[in-house]
């Protein structure tokens, strides 16, 4: 692969997040491919060091893994996590499916006094900020699983994300 298809890759990355390929491709520089639990397909995310401060990030041109909690976002997030991290000693990706229910039904423990109505809106709105942001990956209408972008977590994020699996009610 050649600088300027490296270029390529890395503005088509940091233009739309992470990148689903075929297998067998050539892997640009810099980026890390993880492998969907079907293997048909690939992920290319960027492969930043594990100390990568925002200076780094932003040298890279890809937003960190901190994200605004609009509306919500996180706790949607969390209960995603819940559901479909199945055990927290293992790596979350690529997790397993969960259905919007059984995400609803974390969701409803975690904020507590919502109506259904409101929830539904909350968990509608939010798994589809985190699937375009490749936080999630919305599989058919009712079903969800962990996005490639959990994968570029490293150690020190990892341990937050299994402490806060644990405080996340089941």
């Amino acid at each position: 692969m050649n600088e300027r298809d490296t270029a390529l890759w890395w503005a088509r990355i940091r233009s739309g997040g992470p990148q689903r390929v075929a297998t067998g491709g050539p892997t640009p520089d810099g980026l890390r491919r993880i492998v969907e639990a079907d293997a048909q397909a690939v992920w290319l995310i960027p492969d930043r060091p594990e100390s990568a401060g925002p200076a780094v990030l932003a040298e890279y041109g890809v937003p960190g893994p901190a994200m605004l909690d609009s509306k919500g976002t996180l706790r949607v997030l969390a209960a995603c996590v819940r559901c479909c991290w199945p055990d927290p000693a293992t790596d979350p990706w690529p997790g397993a499916a969960a259905t919007l229910d059984q995400v609803d039904q974390v969701l409803q423990r975690l904020v507590p006094g919502r109506n259904a109505v409101s929830r539904k809106a909350l968990l509608t709105g939010a798994s589809r900020r985190l699937a375009a942001a490749g936080w999630l990956l919305l599989e058919g209408a009712d079903t969800v699983r962990l996005g490639p972008r959990i994968a570029s977590y490293g150690n020190l994020e990892l341990s937050t994300l299994r402490e806060l699996w644990r405080m996340v009610p089941a």
